[in-house]
């Protein structure tokens, strides 16, 4: 689909700059003397082309969004295929997705443990929470 926008904003572009030029050459000229307004065959020349020019720059602009929106979701399966990326970064919380786990993260091995009575993170150091629960 993105090529395919590439492709009709670049035809697009194309036949509006040759539309200018048909527009102006029968625009500028003056319906009851027969002469030409150059001043008016310029400006509808340089109208046509703008406009030509936006829709190409729209149009483009949707392929290119398109392209980055494939990019970020490549990225996106890549990260949810591999679990390493999932590891808990912070600890720190006590969420209840974590209490109710019952499991230990590798990076909770490494930071402390959790009390199974009050949630709490303690140190590795540390045999007993501040609850009273013992570690083991």
């Amino acid at each position: 689909m993105k090529s395919q926008c590439k492709i009709i904003a670049i035809v697009e572009l194309i036949l509006g700059i040759l539309g200018s030029f048909i527009l102006a050459k029968s625009g500028g000229l003056n319906a009851y003397t027969g002469e030409r307004n150059w001043t008016t065959t310029i400006f509808i020349f340089l109208i046509g082309v703008i406009v030509s020019y936006v829709f190409f720059v729209v149009l483009y602009s949707i392929s290119e969004i398109m392209d980055n929106q494939e990019y970020i979701m490549k990225q996106l399966e890549q990260t949810d295929a591999t679990p390493e990326s999932r590891s808990v970064k912070s600890v720190g919380s006590n969420s209840s997705a974590s209490l109710l786990s019952g499991t230990k993260s590798s990076t909770m091995d490494e930071e402390g443990w959790l009390c199974t009575k009050c949630g709490r993170l303690n140190p590795n150091s540390s045999s007993i929470c501040s609850c009273g629960k013992h570690r083991f």
